[in-house]
């Protein structure tokens, strides 16, 4: 989950390998460039849209996060302009009931989570299918909320002409504690037979502190196939492990209730419901293709959130023993072959029969699989057809023959981060990529889900993408929808901008992107028509990028005022600011810009644990007049003199990837100016919890205090500020379970410069790891930083 001023998601091909595809010029189609140009539907209602498509009703359907779905009738206007004319509104699923973990009934719990939609049927009678889970997300800042672990569904809407008829018609699907879910959706209408991308528990197939510890189920992390004939009208209650904690047999409740695998389902011979395509982590988004070939997205896994499985490898023997710390590897794109297929991302409960619950493996009926014990990495070893740095959801394909047909047949992707549309080309016979470039950049914020519309569709070639933290849907329309494309050279020339976009042609090429399309545009901070690569200040402050601490904040941290809280969960709304972050900009060098001191793509903001991550903290630190650090994010807060004590705590996940540390590695948080010279300093070191203050560039005030590591699951470090008295008070406390221990005192207050609180910018507030001379680099992971007021008492 990355974006740079010009990065470039894909990285690998099965025929190529590359450091990313950049259009040079604009693709053409015989003598015709491919371009688009770009609209947002305007009066639709969606919040935090995770699905859409066009039924063959002609309206467009839009599934959202807490399980409310709409059918909007859309309307064009004209050129790249279309509006919703009606919407109706569809909440059956989300009055699916919930329960806890246990499998008892909780009506406190409403709302469903819904992360895959399937629209199908006719134009009288469409149907809609929808998976659905427990609403409920667990994380290391909320620790184990009881959502039921057993609470992915499969429901069925058919319109009968006068209502939506629901059937529930499979229960007892796996849900992890963290987001991923019962996803995306396919069906094979000759077989009858549904497919459905299944989340996975783990982040590389052991149980772990950024999950909650839960391991992974029999049917979590595959493509399931569901008999469509066979479980009917449903519900098909998949049978479950007998749990000895619940009395009866079968258990109360069941098939609820998952109950950290106790009561987990089994998979049954023969049964309607089984792994069609193992070794999956979290495939987002599932697709039958025209060519009759079944494609899959998968989210990789994330630096610092969980280990291999112990005893990992091919040979059968791995368990669920909790293991830190992980690694980032890149997001793929599957040709999914069935059950032979393994996809490489390992589940020991079907690798390894000796994983038992209550003496019981829920695969035994059928064996194990001991490949599944193998973690493979993204790309050739997985059989990818393609990699991409980050989180790569929706897939659609596009089918229409716009552009004397070039595109019919390829594969559209969207990534969230980058915030982009990838364009895949297939080989012949569909089992390769041939190529992979950006067809849009600049999407909107967070583009989760992607569908297209055919010839025969009501605004055929167009190309509509749902931006989740926005609720926006954007529209792409073919520059050929009302007939020729109008002429596009693509030269490097700045009196040109020949897609009228605003961004001349040659600050196009020079960051990649389509002069020749409209809806493919620069990064633009400040929405000036100059791309961030090219404006010395992206923020139009008057501050250089180089020495300005907010550089994409024009108020300087003074329109910020408590409570300031960054959490990156699924559910929160959107921060803004560095990679959707909340951070407006780095600790400041006054020489590199802002740009130049991070790299997108060495980290992960939000993901599945809901944490920001730095793969692998390395060398560079503001500590004294090197003023070299990297990866130093801050955003600003409007403090003064009179503004009352408050506290910031930032919490570190498993530190140092929940290995002991060595000389010269810290993580931690860090409050002052915003540049590297004035600052104070509270992390974690290889001496226990140090603290220090920097001013002008000199060092001073330095504490530690011994704290054994590893230990707890996350540790919680707490500045205490009191403006008036210009005062720092630096606290830290274990975290297991999600809660805080007491908070203890590194010491007494600490004074800093009353020029800090009284500064013309707000006060900075951020982050900061390293690790400095020969000590290793380490996986950095905070799953919050929040500033509140202690006004009145601490919150």
């Amino acid at each position: 989950m990355r974006t740079r001023r010009r990065h470039v998601g894909v990285v690998f091909l099965t025929v190529v390998l590359a450091a990313g595809v950049l259009a040079a010029a604009p693709v053409r189609a015989g003598g015709a460039a491919i371009g688009f140009g770009k609209g947002l539907l305007s009066l639709e209602r969606s919040e935090r849209p995770t699905s859409l498509q066009f039924g063959p009703d002609g309206r467009l359907y839009v599934a959202q996060l807490d399980g409310k779905i709409y059918a909007y009738a859309i309307v064009r206007d004209g050129p790249n302009t279309y509006r919703v004319g009606a919407t109706e509104t569809i909440s059956a699923v989300r009055s699916i009931p919930n329960h806890d973990d246990d499998g008892t009934l909780n009506p406190s719990v409403t709302g469903r989570f819904v992360t895959g939609m399937l629209v199908v049927g006719t134009a009288v009678r469409p149907v809609l299918y929808v998976t659905s889970s427990d609403p409920r997300i667990g994380n290391s800042e909320t620790g184990d909320t009881g959502l039921d672990t057993n609470s992915g569904s499969l429901s069925r809407l058919a319109w009968t002409g006068t209502r939506w008829r629901h059937r529930v018609l499979v229960v007892g699907l796996p849900r992890s504690e963290e987001v991923h879910a019962t996803n995306g959706l396919a069906v094979d209408a000759a077989s009858d037979t549904l497919y459905i991308a299944q989340g996975g528990h783990t982040n590389m197939g052991a149980p772990s502190a950024s999950f909650n510890f839960l391991p992974e189920y029999a049917l979590s992390g595959a493509i399931l196939s569901v008999d469509l004939v066979a479980v009917g009208n449903g519900p098909y209650e998949l049978p479950t492990l007998n749990d000895r904690s619940r009395p009866g047999s079968p258990d109360a409740n069941d098939p609820f209730g998952g109950n950290d695998g106790r009561n987990q389902a089994k998979i049954v011979p023969g049964g309607p419901v089984q792994v069609y395509s193992p070794g999956f982590r979290n495939p987002y988004d599932v697709l039958l293709a025209s060519n009759g070939l079944l494609y899959a997205t998968d989210n990789g896994p994330n630096a610092g959130a969980g280990g291999l499985p112990a005893g990992e490898g091919p040979g059968g023997v791995c368990t669920d023993e909790p293991q830190e710390p992980g690694e980032t590897a890149f997001d793929s794109l599957h040709l999914v072959e069935g059950p032979d297929d393994y996809n490489g991302a390992p589940n020991p409960t079907r690798g390894n029969t000796e994983n038992t619950w209550g003496n019981r493996s829920p695969v035994a009926a059928v064996g194990a699989n001991p490949v599944e014990c193998d973690f493979l990495d993204s790309g050739p070893a997985r059989g990818s057809l393609a990699t991409f740095p980050e989180s790569t959801n929706g897939i659609a394909e596009y089918t229409a023959s716009n552009f004397e047909g070039a595109m019919q047949g390829d594969l559209l992707l969207v990534t969230l981060l980058d915030n982009l549309v990838s364009r895949v080309q297939l080989s012949t016979d569909g089992s390769t990529a041939s190529s992979v470039d950006t067809l849009f950049s600049g999407v909107a914020k967070r583009p989760l889900d992607v569908t297209t519309q055919p010839d025969s569709g009501p605004f055929p070639g167009t190309i509509w993408v749902a931006d989740h933290p926005s609720g926006k849907i954007a529209v792409f329309e073919p520059n050929d929808y009302d007939g020729t494309p109008p002429p596009c050279t693509g030269l490097h020339d700045p009196a040109l901008d020949e897609d009228g976009d605003g961004y001349d042609n040659a600050d196009e090429l020079a960051n990649g992107t389509d002069p020749c399309s409209a809806a493919d545009v620069p990064p633009d901070a400040d929405g000036d028509l100059t791309s961030d690569g090219a404006d010395p200040d992206d923020d139009n402050d008057g501050l250089g990028d180089e020495v300005d601490a907010f550089a994409v904040d024009p108020d300087d941290g003074r329109s910020s005022t408590l409570p300031l809280r960054l959490t990156w969960d699924a559910g929160d709304p959107s921060p803004g600011g560095l990679l959707d972050s909340g951070f407006t900009g780095l600790m400041s060098d006054g020489v590199r810009d802002y740009a130049d001191r991070f790299d997108p793509s060495a980290m992960t903001v939000g993901s599945a644990t809901g944490s920001l991550t730095i793969d692998a903290a390395g060398e560079g630190t503001s500590h004294g007049p090197a003023n070299t650090q990297d990866f130093g994010f801050q955003a600003g807060i409007d403090i003064g003199p009179t503004s009352g004590t408050f506290r910031l705590r930032g919490r570190v996940v498993a530190p140092f990837g929940d290995q002991a540390p060595e000389p010269g590695q810290a993580v931690g948080i860090v409050l002052g100016t915003g540049g590297q010279d004035d600052y104070v300093e509270l992390s974690l070191t290889a001496d226990g919890v140090s603290f220090l203050r920097e001013r002008n560039g000199t060092i001073g005030a330095r504490r530690s205090t011994p704290f054994v590591l590893p230990g707890p699951e996350a540790v919680d470090l707490i500045l205490e500020v009191d403006p008036a008295a210009s005062t720092v008070q630096p606290r830290y406390a274990s975290v297991n379970a999600g809660a805080a221990g007491p908070a203890i005192a590194l010491g007494p207050p600490v004074s800093v410069p009353a020029g800090w609180i009284a500064a013309t910018a707000g006060l900075a507030v951020g982050v900061t790891a390293t690790s400095e001379g020969p000590a290793p680099t380490f996986p950095a992971v905070w799953d919050s930083l929040k500033a509140t007021s202690l006004v009145g008492g601490a919150p």
